[in-house]
């Protein structure tokens, strides 16, 4: 029978992470910090990465904060290159950055249709395809935040749906392509969570939505954090390719 691999720890090992200035990127970089490994962090808010690093204590050997625009490819490459000659490898990618805009398709922009597709779907895809060459030569981690929007299809989330759909088929697709490699992808589906999410929609919308969140007992971030943990430090030999993670009142 082979022997597993010390599930709680991932010291040495770097990690990037999207969209990391508040509610699951922030969670997942400190539970990753707490089981020893290194993070770069990214998002638009340099400040919050900062003030990110700050609360969570740790030194510069140990948290990079990046700021970047991964709707931009220069900014994704740049981002690449900081990461590794920062952390010398890279075992783990996080790809969390995600919005959307709370319309009908008849009265969405044209506008927030592209924002939708360039941050969630884009972005997602052309910051992995950069990183896997470092993640083979690591047998690292790809995690991708979906979200069970794509399978429940509300109206009035189509493009958002659309999005979070493309990320799972990519995520399959990627990983049979890189199985050989010993690369993982995990595809983690979230319900109702309550975090920053909310801010993207207009006031009617956002209030029926917090309201919502707490009558259903919405996720917390770190709930999702523990979720992404628990998948990549499993043995090398098991894959969680999908999770599906709902409030457990949530229709």
């Amino acid at each position: 029978m082979s022997q597993s691999q010390n599930t709680g720890n991932l010291q040495g090992k770097v990690a990037l992470i999207t969209g990391a200035s508040s509610g699951i990127g922030a969670a997942t970089a400190a539970a990753l910090l707490s089981a020893g490994a290194r993070v770069v962090v990214t998002a638009r808010r340099i400040e919050k990465l900062l003030e990110l690093g700050k609360k969570l204590g740790v030194g510069d050997d140990r948290f990079l904060a990046i700021e970047a625009d991964i709707r931009k490819e220069s900014d994704l490459e740049d981002l690449i290159n900081k990461a590794q000659t920062w952390g010398g490898r890279l075992d783990l990618l996080i790809n969390n950055a995600g919005l959307s805009r709370g319309n009908s398709h008849e009265t969405i922009s044209s506008e927030d249709i592209h924002l939708i597709l360039d941050t969630n779907v884009f972005a997602l895809t052309n910051l992995t395809r950069l990183a896997i060459p470092a993640l083979k030569k690591t047998k690292g981690d790809i995690v991708n935040i979906s979200s069970t929007a794509a399978l429940s299809l509300i109206p009035g989330t189509a493009v958002y749906a659309a999005s979070k759909a493309a990320v799972a088929a990519f995520s399959e697709v990627l990983r049979k392509e890189l199985l050989a490699d010993g690369v993982r992808v995990t595809t983690i589906y979230p319900g109702l969570v309550q975090t920053e999410f909310f801010d993207g929609f207009g006031e009617e919308k956002k209030t029926a939505l917090l309201k919502m969140a707490e009558s259903i007992e919405a996720l917390h971030s770190e709930d999702l954090a523990e979720t992404i943990m628990f998948a990549v430090t499993r043995p090398p030999h098991v894959n969680l390719n999908e999770i599906v993670i709902r409030p457990t009142k949530q229709p």
